[in-house]
Order: structure tokens, then C-alpha cells, then sequence
């Protein structure tokens, strides 16, 4: 039987759990002005960093220089940029003068960019895990395009520029940045794995264990990390939160399909990083999650196989005013994309065995042919007053389900936008 225990049973409860929350967010907040204010009395500094994503641009005058993504080791995220080209890959660790000068905070929590005066690999550099696993991938690929592409499937390493405009062109941009829907897959094959060995041994030596339980603590304690590996992504962090507040709840006969207890994964995920208020992932990721239970909350009483094959596509569609207020391009071929979501739980599942037992390539011809398939692209922008009445629609169809058609007939509606 479903759980139906509401998370607070007054208001008042509701309320002191708001405050609480708000404090904690304060007092995190607190802490990352106050490494901001250390970070900032010298402007001048030499660190060790992470290199992020690299990549080269071209001036107007045709001359190019690099552009470097770097986290340095106390966690600060910067951009820098350079004249001279090397050979350094994604993950890699550096050594990297820096000059910061006129940093505001608010900079400072979304990412800056730094004067650098030089960088480079230092020759006694030992190959990090994220470093090892990249090359693991690669080497099961003569093509790097399709190395880059399972890298970012697998261990969220940034891509080309080519490979990005391939996936958006489709609309899966979403299926190749690590997300919920990848823990989602992953928790669900750790349990299928591991329930039949715990049964086993648990039938002859240890009947009186909760199976579920000691398995959850594996899958969790495994999916923290794989997320220390890919380094906090944004979106699968605030889908990590959200299943274990989900699994709490229900171990407590909480009711868990509620939009409290996704604001309480929202409060969370912000009390841990601050940093994530301006993150575009984790915001898209919130907004996906949110459309899935306002289906569910509305439809959920329909048959598994309707949901199964319908939300997809009501989460799409939903989502394109969000979407396509901050990524304007827009191709027909993006209107596949909740067939491909579906397809996706086969192919990732698949696609981690191949590589797994080292036939990784079996699908690259297959994956090029498919990314480099030619489409009409058009420019699809919605205004700040249209996204902003939008989303207001949305929040007010919790209440009344009526207004869920209206939203969707809005969503639609952005199609009328193009050009």
C-alpha cells in the first residue's frame, strides 16, 4: 500500500521547517562570503587546479587562443584564457598562475574569469581515477568524437562544440549531461544486480536483515561515489538529495509524490553549495522534476503503460519555454526527443556493458551516422514576459488541474515563436 502521510501535518510545521531551512541557507552562504573575503585579499595567486573543459576560439583577426574551465584545489571555479596552445585534456591537473582583481561576490558564486600569466602540466603529475577512466573510454575508440561523447555520458566531461550542436540538434542534451535520469537507471540495475547475491546469502545465514534496506545503503553508498568521480554534477547531486530524501519518507510512511518535499530537495541541495542558485543544469533539472510530478500528481491514477510513454512527452513539451528561453536553437528533429528519452533506458544500460567488456565501438558508426544527420535549424526565443507568465501558470496548476491544459497549450504555443 502507497504511503499517503503528509510530510508536516500543520502549518505551523510547515513554517518552522521554512525557517530552519532559510537559516541553514543563510549561514552557508555566510561561510562562502566569508572564503570569498579570504580568496580576495591577495590578487596575486599560484594554485594547483583541475582543468574543467579546454578549448580554443578565434578573434576576429583570425588569431586563436586557448580557453581553460579550472576548479583550483580550495574549490574556486574560474575562466582564464591563453595565447600560447597545449596539449592539455580535460581532468588534467595544472599549475596555474592567476591575477584577480575587482571580484564581486555574486562573480565569485557563478564563476569568473581570471587574468592567467601561465599554466602547465607539472611533469611529476600522477594520473587522477577521472583521468584513468577518461582513457579507459578512449581506448576502446578510434574515433574521438565518440570517445568525447561516452566520457560525458559516463563521467560528465565536457564536449566539443561540434558534438554539443550534434545532441542539441536532437534535443538530448539532457541524455548526455549526467542527470537523474541516469541515477535513476543506474539505482535500478545496482538492484537488480545485487538483490538475487543478497537473497542468496541472506536465505542461509542472515534471514533476520532487511534486504532492502542493507541494499539501498549499497546503491547509495555506490552512487555517492560515482558522483565524487564526476565531481558533484549539479543536476545528478540535486537527484542524489532528492532519493534519499525519497527513501527516507518512505521508510517513515511519508507520503513522497509531494512538491514540499522537492522544495525541501531544492533547500538542501542549495544549504550544501550556494554556488548552485546560478547553476542553468541544476535549475533545468528542478524544472524537469517538477513537471514529472505534476503528472503524476494530476495523472497518476492512469494506467503504467500511458504514464510510461506519455510523460515523456508532457515533460518535453513542458519544458520548452524553459528550454528555449536560454537556447534559442531549435530543429524539427528535437521534436523526437521523448522517443529517444525512451530509448535511452535501453541504450545506456547497453552501452556501459559494451564498454564494460571492452567492445565499446560496437555502436560508433551507427552514433555518427544518427548525430550527423542534417536538419533546418531555426531560432527559437522566449521573451522574459511570456516565460515569466508561464511559469506562473505552471506553479497555479498544482492547485487547479485545468490550468495543466492551458500550460500546454502555452508550451505549444512557443512553436509560434520561431524563425
Amino acid at each position: 500500500m502507497l504511503a499517503t502521510l503528509p510530510l508536516f501535518a500543520t502549518k505551523k510545521e510547515q513554517f518552522i521547517a521554512f525557517c530552519v531551512a532559510i537559516s541553514l541557507f543563510c549561514l552557508s552562504l555566510g561561510y562562502e562570503y566569508f572564503k570569498y573575503q579570504r580568496f580576495t585579499q591577495e590578487s596575486l595567486h599560484v594554485d594547483f587546479a583541475t582543468v574543467l573543459n579546454h578549448y580554443q576560439k578565434q578573434k576576429k583577426n583570425g588569431r586563436l587562443y586557448d580557453v581553460y574551465k579550472l576548479k583550483v584545489e580550495s574549490g574556486e571555479v574560474f575562466h582564464t584564457t591563453s595565447w600560447t596552445h597545449k596539449d592539455i585534456g580535460v581532468g588534467a591537473r595544472v599549475k596555474v598562475k592567476y591575477k584577480v582583481e575587482k571580484l564581486d561576490f555574486v562573480d565569485y558564486l557563478k564563476g569568473f574569469f581570471a587574468v592567467s600569466f601561465y599554466i602547465f602540466e607539472p611533469d611529476d603529475t600522477v594520473k587522477n581515477l577521472r583521468q584513468k577512466l577518461y582513457g579507459w573510454v578512449e581506448k576502446q575508440h578510434s574515433d574521438s568524437g565518440m570517445s568525447e561523447l561516452y566520457n560525458a555520458l559516463f563521467f560528465a566531461k565536457s564536449i566539443s562544440k561540434e558534438n554539443r550542436d550534434n545532441v542539441q540538434k536532437w534535443g538530448i542534451s539532457h541524455l548526455v549531461a549526467i542527470s537523474g535520469f541516469h541515477l535513476g537507471v543506474l539505482s535500478f540495475l545496482l538492484y537488480f544486480l545485487l538483490n538475487p547475491i543478497y537473497r542468496f546469502f541472506q536465505d542461509r545465514y542472515f534471514p533476520y536483515r532487511n534486504r532492502t534496506l542493507d541494499i539501498s545503503a549499497v546503491v547509495f553508498t555506490t552512487l555517492f561515489a560515482y558522483m565524487y568521480i564526476i565531481d558533484f554534477t549539479p543536476s545528478f547531486l540535486r537527484a542524489f538529495i532528492m532519493s534519499l530524501v525519497g527513501f527516507y519518507l518512505v521508510s517513515k510512511s511519508v507520503k513522497i509524490l509531494s512538491f514540499s518535499n522537492l522544495l525541501i530537495t531544492i533547500f538542501i541541495a542549495l544549504i550544501i553549495s550556494p554556488k548552485l542558485v546560478f547553476s542553468i543544469s541544476f535549475w533545468l533539472s528542478v524544472s524537469g522534476v517538477y513537471f514529472i510530478f505534476l503528472f503524476l500528481y494530476h495523472f497518476g491514477d492512469k494506467n503504467k503503460w500511458f504514464i510510461f510513454f506519455v510523460l515523456n512527452v508532457w515533460v518535453y513539451l513542458l519544458m520548452m519555454p524553459i528550454v528555449h528561453f536560454i537556447f534559442s536553437v531549435f530543429t524539427p528533429l528535437q521534436l523526437f526527443s521523448p522517443i529517444l528519452s525512451i530509448l535511452f533506458v535501453l541504450f545506456y544500460p547497453l552501452s556501459m556493458l559494451l564498454h564494460v567488456v571492452g567492445f565499446g565501438d560496437v555502436l560508433d558508426e551507427f552514433l555518427k551516422t544518427f548525430l550527423a544527420y542534417n536538419s533546418s535549424v531555426y531560432s527559437l526565443s522566449v521573451s522574459m514576459e511570456f516565460l515569466s507568465l508561464y511559469i506562473v501558470l505552471c506553479l497555479a496548476s498544482i492547485k487547479w488541474r485545468f490550468l495543466s491544459y492551458v500550460c500546454l497549450i502555452f508550451a505549444c504555443g512557443t512553436l509560434f515563436f520561431i524563425q
